[in-house]
């Protein structure tokens, strides 16, 4: 079968990454041989990053050779990406002439090449993962409903640079041609939103590590029956519905007043810390523990008696789909995406968005029943088999590299 010589940009890479960031790391580790990556990235530092992370070479997460170039490195800011897509337009051209790309792999909202393409410096077969637009980012926000003030940095950045943003991102698109919708819901508000062709649009779902978010052992098992622990994983902000999560925790206390609740991501966290303590909630209850790695993420979920996704909308939450490949319960929204990848009743739980008491009820029910729990986990697990494993997805996707090549 002929090599395909692949240009992966990558906005988010090792050893710092964000959904984007997990998608293409799994995704170029699943790709078949026969694709040569070279993987476009820059170095970015956080500064609480987990030390496991950090202390592992790249080799030990991707167990296959790839080329990494890294461009430029960063901190974390609202505007790291900016640099990156300036030193995309100049060393691209470059690295094409030597190495001979057949295909660039590219993201929205980051747009990495999107220089590249307003100029048609480099006319090379292009697809764009959409993970979001920026009105789904910015309708996120506002349906958050918070005051001004309860925004995280990055919210209130968004919203500032929404018509530029959103601009860009319409004339990016007119000059890709071929498009991945990480969900339906994401492709038809794509379509909606940036008056894309649906027939250069195709819906490849993300994809989970199995090994890595695995299935759980008796001790385990036995762990979250002793220990309840309710679980979110995600960017301390609005959109995401932390504060859903936190006006539930009273009533949940209530009745299971054992139980722990672990924040896991960055954000304004003091912020969040600030309102637990208005409503009196106790501290050992609750701990924000911050960004976290790749190698500690799939612990935290093992330990999580329920998973929570209090989100406003999302398009195919990867944190969803690591939790139940680790035989969690799960408790979410029903926006979005997440009906594509739950069944209600069946393999987690779906409940409307922005409801305290529905949500901590569904939460009690979980940590009361733990036959029912363990069977909600059990079949989140075999959902994630079949229809989201990382090898499902690089073999829809690199179905789609052979298309491009072929036309």
């Amino acid at each position: 079968m002929e090599t395909i010589n692949l240009c992966m940009l990558a906005p988010e890479f090792y050893p710092v990454w964000g959904g984007t960031g997990s998608y293409i790391i799994e995704l170029v580790k699943f790709l078949p041989k026969n694709v040569n990556i070279h993987v476009i990235t820059l170095r970015r530092y956080i500064n609480e990053m987990s030390s496991k992370t950090v202390q592992k070479n790249l080799s030990s997460i991707i167990d296959r050779e790839i080329n990494v170039h890294y461009l430029t490195s960063s901190r974390e800011t609202f505007f790291y990406n900016f640099p990156f897509q300036l030193a995309c337009l100049k060393e691209i051209p470059k690295l094409h002439k030597k190495y001979g790309f057949d295909i660039i792999h590219s993201h929205l909202c980051h747009m990495p090449d999107i220089y590249l393409k307003l100029f048609k410096i480099t006319q090379l077969p292009t697809v764009a993962t959409i993970h979001s637009t920026m009105q789904m980012q910015t309708d996120n926000t506002l349906r958050a409903q918070s005051l001004w003030g309860n925004l995280e940095w990055s919210e209130k950045s968004s919203l500032y640079l929404a018509p530029i943003l959103t601009f860009l991102q319409k004339k990016y698109v007119k000059n890709v041609p071929n498009f991945i919708a990480v969900a339906k819901i994401t492709k038809k508000l794509a379509i909606e939103h940036l008056n894309l062709d649906p027939d250069h649009v195709s819906v490849v779902y993300n994809g989970v590590n199995t090994n890595l978010f695995r299935t759980l052992e008796k001790d385990e098992v036995d762990r979250k029956n002793s220990h309840p622990t309710v679980v979110y994983v995600g960017r301390i902000m609005a959109k995401k519905g932390v504060r859903v999560l936190i006006d539930s925790i009273t009533q949940i206390l209530q009745a299971v007043p054992q139980t722990r609740f672990v924040f896991v991501g960055g954000g304004n966290i003091s912020m969040y810390e600030k309102i637990i303590a208005a409503k009196n909630i106790p501290q050992k209850n609750v701990s924000f523990i911050g960004h976290i790695g790749y190698f500690d993420r799939p612990q935290v979920l093992r330990d999580a008696s329920v998973f929570v996704n209090p989100s406003l909308f999302e398009n195919c939450s990867l944190s969803v789909l690591e939790a139940m490949s680790s035989e969690t319960a799960v408790v979410a929204s029903n926006v979005g995406g997440n009906p594509e990848l739950i069944n209600s009743g069946k393999n987690g739980l779906l409940i409307p968005p922005n409801n305290p008491k529905i949500l901590a009820n569904s939460v009690i029910s979980l940590l009361e029943n733990n036959d029912y729990n363990r069977q909600l986990g059990m079949e989140a697990r075999k959902t994630v088999e079949e229809r989201f494993s990382s090898k499902k997805n690089a073999y829809e996707t690199c179905s789609l590299y052979r298309q491009m090549c072929a036309n």
